[in-house]
């Protein structure tokens, strides 16, 4: 029992290098892979640069812990980062995913349905064994501190060698320090703890700036339609459907049979605001462009569906994926958990549930009325579960959340028929609209943000916009409008443009506006894609 009892002690100097090997070089893994695969070794100054990233991540993480780890506060704080570190580590390193501001709101603003897509057997297993397994050993250990100047003298020796040794690093390859991170900034977003850390302080520091008292930007908005008309707006927001995959757009797999055969209107070359659907989604529905827009101020501003309320019109949202605060102000139907045989046979729902439900919205319309489907679409990584048996027409699919576990061609296979299913569900709602023809009826479909599917090793989305692979903002967006609404716009016209124009998200808010002659000072003409195509 007593030699047992002496396994449970350390002394803090040999905690605080076992510390700094065990981060340095095992939960960050998903580093030394970024760095692996974008390092030239050429020439003897770039060997003497790798040898030296290895010694300097050692004394980086010996100086952050000869810091931290300090009576009572040290072990608790230091369990936590361990548990966080494996799980941030097992998403850098298997899913290739760079953590910044956006990722940790993504992480705060995620629902429960979502979050447990990234429960897996693979995901359990790294964070007991690098998390869990090494928390508890810590935990159960005893640290012996030496006396407080003996203690302080050593971590002083600590420091000392690692300002020495960071000088002397800098000082022989500081060109080549230069050019790497400079050419790849993004290694300090998938530098664990750093990353998660300097992130979730960014994340609450924006917070704390946002304006919390509710911005109007204009309360003078009115239709340019009379309530009786009963126009109809309905605007499908997709999700994760990147446009590259859809068959209308040259892709080589027939993933749109049926809107092939719809007279829609689809745009080739269109992007988004945001690589995650915690900006894009308040960022399509702001007046502002993604240039100018703030995703922190956007809960607290008005938006197209305030303006829409303003204008007199009914707004109804269906909900299958959460609205990110933009419906916090208007009639929410959340069908996630609706008890439907058909449509929810898991814990989730498909997106088929919400046909039904604007089937009964558009019978009940009483005055001029905006409709948001917000679907689940092709949300990863449980790909195989955003679709009904019948739409696995691509095989052989990849049945996993575990999709780094999969071939490309079974992870292509398996997002390939959630845009199968999306097509459907779209070319339904068009169906829908045909059955109301004496309605003036304009439906948008436009997805949040694309998705990268195991390109370069990255999966899923949420990358910083500036590094993020044109995978993650290329997206789906097209549009349809019934016989009367076609007698006010030029279809042929509005094709051409389809055909030769880029868009974007920054298209949508004004579009919208000026589809339903909603006079606003909110609105910019540039920037509604119907200009120069009304015929009246």
């Amino acid at each position: 029992m007593k030699s047992l009892h002496g396994l449970r002690k350390v002394k803090s100097h040999w905690l605080i290098i076992i510390l700094a090997f065990y981060f340095a070089f095992v939960l960050n893994l998903g580093f030394w892979q970024f760095v692996a695969l974008r390092l030239e070794l050429s020439g003897g100054n770039m060997y003497l640069f790798a040898a030296s990233l290895l010694l300097l991540m050692l004394m980086f993480f010996v100086l952050f812990f000869s810091m931290l780890l300090i009576p009572v506060v040290g072990k608790p704080i230091i369990i936590i980062l361990l548990l966080i570190s494996s799980f941030a580590n097992y998403a850098i390193y298997k899913l290739g995913i760079a953590i910044d501001s956006v990722m940790i709101r993504n992480v705060f603003e995620t629902h429960p349905q979502e979050a447990s897509d990234f429960i897996t057997m693979s995901s359990v297993l790294w964070v007991m064994l690098t998390g869990v397994l090494p928390a508890l050993l810590l935990a159960f250990c005893q640290i012996q501190y030496q006396p407080w100047r003996k203690e302080l003298s050593l971590r002083a020796l600590f420091v000392l060698a690692g300002i020495l040794i960071f000088g002397g690093i800098f000082m022989t390859s500081y060109k080549e320090y230069s050019s790497f991170f400079r050419n790849h900034n993004s290694a300090k977003r998938i530098l664990n703890p750093v990353s998660y850390i300097n992130s979730t302080a960014r994340y609450f520091q924006l917070l704390a700036q946002e304006k919390h008292e509710f911005v109007w930007l204009d309360r003078e908005a009115e239709s340019g339609f009379p309530p009786e008309r009963k126009n109809l707006f309905i605007f499908v927001v997709g999700e994760a459907a990147r446009g590259m995959n859809f068959s209308l757009n040259g892709y080589a797999k027939e993933t749109n049979p049926l809107l092939s055969g719809q007279d829609i209107v689809n745009f080739r070359n269109a992007t988004s605001c945001g690589t995650s659907t915690a900006v894009s989604i308040p960022c399509m529905f702001s007046p502002l462009a993604r240039k100018e827009f703030n995703v922190d101020a956007a809960k607290y501003t008005q938006n197209l569906l305030d303006v829409f309320a303003i204008a007199d019109y009914e707004i109804s949202w269906l909900d299958n994926n959460g609205c990110k605060g933009v419906c916090n102000r208007v009639r929410v139907q959340n069908v996630s958990r609706l008890k439907d045989k058909e449509h929810c046979e898991h814990s989730w729902c498909y997106d088929g549930v919400m046909l039904p439900l604007l089937e009964e919205e558009i019978k009940n319309q009483e005055k001029n009325k905006l409709i948001v489907l917000h679907m689940l679409g092709s949300h990863g990584p449980s790909y195989y579960q955003r679709y009904p048996e019948a739409f696995r027409k691509f095989t052989p699919t990849c049945d996993t959340a575990d999709i780094h576990k999969c071939s490309s061609e079974e992870i292509s296979n398996t997002y390939d028929n959630t845009i199968l299913y999306a097509d459907h569900f779209v070319s339904s709602v068009i169906d829908i609209g045909k059955n109301y023809p004496d309605r003036d009826i304009t439906i948008l479909y436009a997805s949040d943000h694309g998705q990268s599917l195991g390109e370069g090793g990255v999966y899923l989305h949420g990358m910083p916009y500036a590094i993020a692979p044109q995978e993650q903002k290329q997206i789906a967006f097209l549009l349809w409008f019934s016989e009367l609404a076609g007698e006010r716009i030029d279809r042929v016209c509005l094709k051409e443009k389809a055909r030769h124009e880029n868009i974007s998200h920054d298209h949508i808010f004004h579009s919208i506006l000026g589809s339903q002659r909603i006079k606003t000072s909110l609105f910019d003409p540039a920037l509604d894609i119907f200009q120069g195509c009304y015929t009246k």
